[in-house]
């Protein structure tokens, strides 16, 4: 258990369990090849077609840098905004140094 807590995840699998984490993205759209090993490492399950985190999962990605929650955003096109928000806070930032 504590290995899939450690094991070194690539950037690229990192970003697919933040995705499904966050039920962004359908699976569909999700690489294959993280999806295995994050379900090799029991992060992540597949139910009826359907990536879930598990509770392993949930603490691993929890333990991630700037970890945010669905509950954070409503909605898909909200977090997009604040995506877009905050890009747009970073550059004026930049800006003004």
């Amino acid at each position: 258990m504590s290995r899939s807590l450690d094991a070194p995840l690539s950037p690229n699998e990192e970003v697919t369990l933040r995705r499904v984490a966050l039920g962004i993205s359908p699976m569909k759209d999700l690489a294959p090849r993280d999806l295995m090993r994050l379900t090799s490492l029991s992060l992540v399950e597949i139910d009826a077609g359907v990536p879930r985190l598990t509770e392993v999962g949930r603490q691993r990605y929890r333990a991630l840098p700037r970890a945010g929650t669905a509950s954070d955003v409503s909605s898909y096109e909200a977090m997009i905004a604040a995506v877009g928000e905050r890009l747009r806070k970073t550059t004026a930032d930049k800006t003004s140094d």
